[in-house]
């Protein structure tokens, strides 16, 4: 436990905890639960969620490996409880994450941000910062891709991670 709670790989039974802390959040993008069902089912190893020590699930990481890059973990969305705010907790999910997929060969974070999202700005400069690594930014994909008025999602590509730091 950390802080009182307990950072872990997600189970399947962790989906729709997931999926209903999504749907209270006003700011991320809603998915289905089949997709937080699938995502605890196939890509565990490279999640983690944030448990309290009711059993209640307060925050996760989802992200994953893409084959023809194995040394980059992407993540892909990242949520705390907005009802049970508690700082650091998700850079210590990212940390975690990352120490994890480090042991199999991980050397860089990928993830996407929306530019106005200061606050996760922020934590990934800090964190870049924190392991000595390099942070490079380019769009990913441009808000005219979006036909739902989508703002642009601008790529961190953050590397390589070093925790001695930490």
């Amino acid at each position: 436990m950390s802080g009182s709670y307990l950072l872990r790989p997600p189970e399947v039974g962790d989906a729709s905890r997931m999926w209903h802390l999504v749907n209270r959040s006003e700011n991320l993008d809603r998915n289905s639960l089949y997709s937080y069902l699938m995502w605890c089912r196939d890509f565990s190893e490279s999640s983690v969620v944030a448990e309290r020590e009711d059993g209640e699930v307060i925050g996760f990481i989802t992200g994953y490996r893409r084959q023809e890059v194995p040394d980059v973990l992407f993540a892909w969305q990242t949520a705390a409880d907005p009802e049970d705010r508690r700082p650091g907790l998700p850079g210590a999910m990212l940390e975690t994450l990352l120490r994890r997929a480090g042991t199999h060969g991980v050397t860089h974070l990928e993830t996407t941000v929306n530019p106005g999202n200061r606050p996760v700005i922020m934590m990934l400069e800090k964190f870049a910062s924190d392991t000595g690594a390099s942070v490079e930014r380019s769009t990913l994909f441009d808000a005219s891709q979006f036909p739902d008025g989508h703002p642009s999602e601008v790529l961190y590509r953050i590397g390589p991670i070093r925790f001695s730091s930490l």
